[in-house]
């Protein structure tokens, strides 16, 4: 059902644009737009040669690589103040970096390189990438490769190890969970996995639902028991069966229903006992008959 939220969802996601970066230091391949002041035929947009050179009409030829985007329109209004204008006001704005990318791959309509903002998050690169594929799953990975160095070209997937990686439960962001929703940065790579694949199930959540003041998916490792599943959810409303709460585990032939006296754990009665869960758990809280 996740599937249907997923064009709101990404519709109120911020667009993946690339974002004036003072201190980012520009290389080949970058786009960068220049404006000069009541100069309309000087100002336009003009990308760094793989010399690391940005060729403008009058200034010519002008060592950019390295340099920020601030730095870059000084050395551009020395140039033309030297030789062609009087007190020229020149400024200088990323419009698309050739670094400043991360990738998405997997089950997703338009797999490729993105371009990176200064607030760019999960759900923008899924934006992007056109939503998910047909057979996405629930799952996905993320891995953090590190902004490639000045010069450096972007890396592909599987190019060097990831500082560090982490699952994402593509079911929760879609659903809402924006806790989900990761910042992401230039060389970032999140793959979208298929339902086929064994990996589908890497996320390892549960899911609440019924008389609890916060139903939804929660972590496997903050909801370990019945109760802590609960406590997590934000504990009971007042028209809540405390003991008459159930814990289905499995689908079809193997799916199996557990009901949990958790009024008489919270009361310490005798005998009462929790229930460790697993991967894919939901806890149901039914309503009191009273």
């Amino acid at each position: 059902m996740w599937h249907c939220f997923v064009w709101i969802l990404l519709l109120w996601a911020s667009p993946v644009v690339a974002e004036e970066v003072t201190d980012y230091g520009l290389g080949p391949g970058d786009v960068v737009d220049v404006q000069v002041w009541r100069e309309h035929d000087l100002s336009g947009e003009h990308e760094i040669d793989a010399s690391g050179r940005l060729r403008h009409a009058l200034a010519g030829e002008v060592e950019a690589a390295g340099l920020s985007t601030r730095a870059l329109a000084e050395r551009l209004r020395e140039r033309l103040a030297r030789d062609f204008l009087r007190e020229p006001r020149v400024s200088v704005a990323l419009v698309s970096s050739a670094r400043r990318k991360a990738w998405v791959i997997g089950s997703v309509a338009r797999p490729g390189q993105y371009a990176v903002g200064e607030d760019t998050r999960l759900l923008d690169l899924l934006f992007a990438a056109g939503g998910l594929g047909l057979d996405a799953g629930s799952a996905a990975k993320f891995y953090r490769m590190g902004a490639p160095e000045p010069g450096e070209p972007l890396r592909a997937p599987g190019d060097g190890d990831p500082k560090w990686t982490a699952p994402v439960d593509v079911a929760a962001l879609l659903s809402g969970d924006l806790s989900e929703n990761r910042p992401v940065e230039a060389g970032d790579v999140l793959v979208v996995i298929s339902r086929s694949d064994p990996a589908a199930g890497i996320p390892r959540r549960v899911r609440v639902m019924g008389e609890v003041e916060k139903p939804g998916a929660y972590a496997l490792a903050d909801a370990a028991t019945v109760l802590d599943a609960v406590l997590v959810a934000g504990g009971f409303t007042e028209y809540a069966s405390l003991n008459r709460v159930r814990l289905v585990r499995g689908e079809g032939e193997e799916r199996a229903v557990v009901r949990v006296r958790v009024g008489d754990l919270v009361d310490g009665k005798p005998g009462a006992k929790d229930i460790d869960l697993e991967a894919g758990d939901l806890v149901v809280v039914p309503e009191s008959f009273f």
